[in-house]
């Protein structure tokens, strides 16, 4: 599988910049190593907001921290389950 770049909003710009100065799609997705529907979806992101549009917002760190946590605490807990049911059997025996 491929792993994915990671564009910075600077890359982005200039990555739309080129398209709509009129440069070749094809030229520039062979370029950058993106596809066109990435370039296109990065061209209306920047009609829409300008480069502000590629950053990210500070929500979307929260947010995935806070999913982080809530995936770290639900292994807590099924770790802490199977404990549970492996002293409860060890006192049985």
């Amino acid at each position: 599988m491929k792993k994915r770049k990671n564009f910075t909003s600077k890359i982005k710009a200039e990555i739309v910049l080129s398209l709509l100065r009129g440069e070749d799609p094809e030229l520039i997705s062979r370029e950058y190593g993106v596809t066109l529907a990435e370039i296109n979806h990065w061209r209306d992101q920047f009609i829409e907001s300008g480069t502000e549009g590629f950053k990210r917002k500070p929500e979307d760190s929260k947010l995935s921290a806070a999913e982080r946590k809530i995936g770290q605490l639900q292994m807590e807990l099924e770790l802490t389950k199977k404990k549970n049911e492996l002293a409860a059997k060890l006192r049985k025996k």
